[in-house]
C-alpha cells in the first residue's frame, strides 16, 4: 500500500507554519480528509486509513498547527477556528484537491460543518465522529480544565497509562496494540529529557474566547445539503442524546 508523509507551508500572523500529513492510497484515487480530534493527531487514522484505501480512497489525515508533526504558534490566540480553516484550504490547494469526502472527529467535525456550510464547498459528502452542532457546557468546562494543564511523563508507558484512564473511560473497546500505537504518537520529547502530549497546550486559550467557534453551528447544520453520517458513540459526553435524539 502506497504511503507517504509529507508537510505545506502556511501561515499564522506573521509566522510561517509548517503542517504535516500522512498521505495513503494512490495519487488518483477519490480523496477523503481526516481531521482528528482537538489534541489529537493525524496518526489517529492509522488503523483506518488501510480499511479507506482497500474502499478505492486516498485519505489524506493531516496534524493540525500545534499538533504532532506540525508547527507550534508563537502566538497562542491564533489557535482558533478561523486558522484551522485556512490551513485546510491551503491543504487542498497544496495537493489539488477540488472535491472530497471528509472525516472529521470531534473538533475535527465542527471544521468540516463550517466548510461544508459554505456555498461552493469542497466537500462532497461528509462522516462526523462523536460531534454535532451543539456541545454541552459542562463537556467545555472539563476539556478546557484537562488540556491548559501541561503533563510531563517519564515513558510513553506512563502516557499510556494516563490514556487509558482518561480516553478509556468513554472510547469502549481499544486493543493493547492501539492503546500503544496511540501513546506512542502521542508524546513529544522535551527539552530536559521527559515527555508530554504531543500538542501545545496553549490551544487551550481558544476556550477563553470561542469554545466551539464564532459562528452559529446550527447555522452551519442547517446549510449542509451534502450526504452526511452522524457516528454517536454510546457513552458520549460531546454528542448526547438530546443534541441529537
Amino acid at each position: 500500500m502506497t504511503y507517504k508523509e509529507a508537510s505545506f507551508k502556511s501561515r499564522a500572523g506573521n509566522q510561517e507554519t509548517e503542517i504535516h500529513y500522512s498521505d495513503w492510497g494512490e495519487k488518483n484515487a477519490r480523496p477523503i480528509i481526516c481531521v482528528h480530534g482537538l489534541t489529537g493527531n493525524g496518526h489517529d487514522f492509522d488503523y483506518l486509513a488501510p480499511t479507506l484505501v482497500e474502499d478505492g480512497y486516498r485519505v489524506i489525515a493531516v496534524d493540525l498547527v500545534g499538533r504532532g508533526r506540525s508547527d507550534f504558534l508563537r502566538d497562542p490566540m491564533l489557535y482558533n477556528y478561523e486558522q484551522y480553516v485556512t490551513d485546510l484550504y491551503e491543504l487542498l490547494q497544496h495537493l489539488g484537491f477540488k472535491e472530497v469526502d471528509w472525516l472529521g472527529v470531534s473538533l475535527g467535525g465542527l471544521l468540516g460543518m463550517r466548510i461544508a456550510a459554505e456555498k461552493d464547498t469542497p466537500i462532497r459528502r461528509m462522516i462526523l465522529v462523536d460531534i454535532g452542532p451543539e456541545v454541552p457546557k459542562s463537556a467545555l468546562d472539563f476539556i478546557y480544565e484537562v488540556i491548559k494543564v501541561p503533563y510531563v511523563f517519564d515513558t510513553v508507558r506512563d502516557i499510556e497509562l494516563r490514556m487509558r484512564q482518561t480516553r478509556g473511560l468513554t472510547w469502549g473497546p481499544v486493543t493493547d496494540e492501539q492503546w500503544h500505537h496511540m501513546a506512542e504518537h502521542s508524546a513529544r520529547g522535551l527539552t530536559d529529557g521527559g515527555l508530554s502530549y504531543a500538542y501545545d497546550p496553549q490551544i487551550a486559550r481558544v476556550f477563553e474566547t470561542e469554545p466551539i467557534g464564532a459562528l452559529d453551528m446550527w447555522a452551519c447544520w442547517d446549510a449542509i445539503s451534502g450526504p452526511l453520517l452522524v457516528i454517536q458513540g454510546g457513552m458520549s459526553v460531546l454528542l448526547t442524546q438530546d443534541i441529537l435524539p
